[in-house]
């Protein structure tokens, strides 16, 4: 899981410089992205991907958080190579607009989904 964390994390911070897993700081400056990734192995070495980016901002006008959720699809909406003997095949399933419990905050949520494949 490390080693797929560290490519979906360096994947996401070639777009954006704040990414956290799971949850951000307490200081985290907006807009951020966290991420989450969650592995099903369906036997014979086969493994399923579910991978969950939400964006997060406090302004109004949700422009920039549209932006930045769509440069999220086009970065991991494809084929990675995560080493030499690990590779992904990843694909956006679903964009999701949600509400939070805090009026003042957006977010907007992409998840996708995909396949692990060792050499």
């Amino acid at each position: 899981m490390k080693t797929i964390r560290q490519a979906i994390n360096s994947q996401l911070k070639s777009i954006h410089p704040r990414v956290h897993f799971l949850k951000p700081s307490d200081t985290a400056q907006f807009p951020y992205l966290v991420y989450t990734i969650e592995i099903t192995d369906l036997g014979d070495g086969l493994r399923m991907v579910t991978l969950d980016v939400d964006g997060w901002d406090n302004k109004d006008d949700t422009t920039e958080l549209e932006d930045l959720m769509t440069s999220v699809k086009n970065a991991l909406n494809r084929n990675l190579i995560i080493n030499d003997n690990l590779f992904m095949s990843i694909y956006l399933d679903r964009q999701l607009a949600l509400t939070d419990d805090n009026p003042q905050l957006n977010r907007r949520t992409n998840i996708f989904l995909g396949r692990l494949y060792e050499r």
